[in-house]
């Protein structure tokens, strides 16, 4: 079954090459009371801390940093990505809910993660006209329906390519001549040019050249009905679709530039552009998502590893570990009172 590609790849890959010898240490680990480091050893470049106490889980460091995330008791647990979803796409990323992780930050910075993002613009912007009933896939396909409908047509009838261009190019002008005209108008000036453009394309379809063995052969090969005696743009609707998406391209450079070209072309994307989410997950917070899941990983093989100790080498590395606490307590310096002492108010 072939794997989704992740919307994120680029971030991952980045996340991947800068971690890729890092490593997990435990710096305190009671209960739901955690303090974990993920770090090259020798350095803190690209390390980050995840702490968590009940309820919540902060990041802070290198990368990651700033962040805290409150929903269930245990957000270790919360934040665990299943085995089952483990290397989801295609990359190998995991299936990371990115918007869903984004709700559960704390003090309801979620609109603080997303930035806007030309991409994401560019797009909506395809994927709109792709739909777009005039010059999307479907109006693409019909043009190339008849363009091979009518190549045909014309070899029955004998034109070579210069033939078949010439009435391509009368048909052109006269469409052109009408659309650049008052289509209402009821002039006979105007009458002419729609009299002359009709002519223009009863032309180029005609079939009377051919026999009824090869016209009825023809029309059982392709939707003869549906296709033929309908005007053909000179640009194709793929042709018209790319000029927009060219034009868009030079619109990219803001939020407020590409909502303004929206508005400008209104008539092709509609009126509703404002609803569009131009915006993406900034980059920062990718990483706080990739560095979360990899810390939740190291903590699980970390206690998988624990459990299978003996019972006794688990009690000497937690009385070890309160001793180290111990020392590290008895070297700091005691602060000084902000009070006199008894004996220095007597004297």
């Amino acid at each position: 079954m072939t794997k989704p590609t992740n919307p994120y790849a680029h971030a991952y890959a980045d996340f991947l090459r800068e971690t890729a010898e890092h490593q997990l240490v435990v710096l305190h680990n009671e209960g739901l009371y955690r303090h974990l480091r993920i770090q090259k050893p020798g350095t803190r470049t690209w390390s980050w801390d995840i702490t968590t106490w009940p309820g919540h889980l902060a990041t802070s460091g290198d990368i990651a940093d700033g962040y805290m995330f409150t929903r269930e008791l245990d957000m270790i647990d919360f934040l665990s990505v299943s085995r089952r979803y483990r290397d989801y796409y295609s990359d190998g990323a995991p299936s990371i809910d990115v918007r869903y992780w984004a709700e559960k930050l704390c003090g309801g910075r979620s609109h603080e993660v997303k930035r806007y993002d030309a991409d994401v613009f560019l797009q909506l912007v395809r994927e709109h006209l792709a739909e777009h009933e005039e010059i999307g896939d479907e109006a693409q396909a019909f043009h190339e329906r008849q363009l091979t409908l009518l190549k045909q047509l014309h070899e029955l009838r004998g034109l070579d390519e210069a033939a078949q261009l010439e009435l391509l190019k009368t048909h052109w002008v006269a469409e052109a001549r009408v659309t650049h005209f008052d289509s209402s108008s009821h002039t006979t000036l105007a009458r002419q040019r729609r009299d002359a453009a009709a002519a223009a394309v009863d032309r180029l379809w005609s079939a009377d050249d051919l026999s009824d063995e090869q016209f009825d052969r023809l029309a059982k090969e392709h939707d003869w009905n549906g296709l033929a005696g309908i005007a053909i743009e000179r640009e194709s609707p793929a042709e018209r679709a790319a000029a927009i998406l060219d034009e868009a391209r030079t619109y990219v450079g803001s939020e407020h530039e590409a909502r303004q070209w929206l508005h400008e072309n209104s008539e092709t994307f509609g009126e509703d552009t404002w609803k569009w989410d131009l915006r993406n997950y900034d980059i920062h917070f990718l990483f706080t998502c990739y560095g979360i899941d990899l810390a939740v990983r190291l903590y699980r093989e970390h206690q998988a590893q624990q459990a299978a100790l003996p019972e006794s080498t688990r009690l000497s590395s937690r009385v070890f570990g309160f001793l180290v606490r111990g020392f590290r307590a008895l070297g700091r310096p005691r602060r000084r009172s902000s009070h006199p002492t008894t004996e220095a108010v007597q004297s």
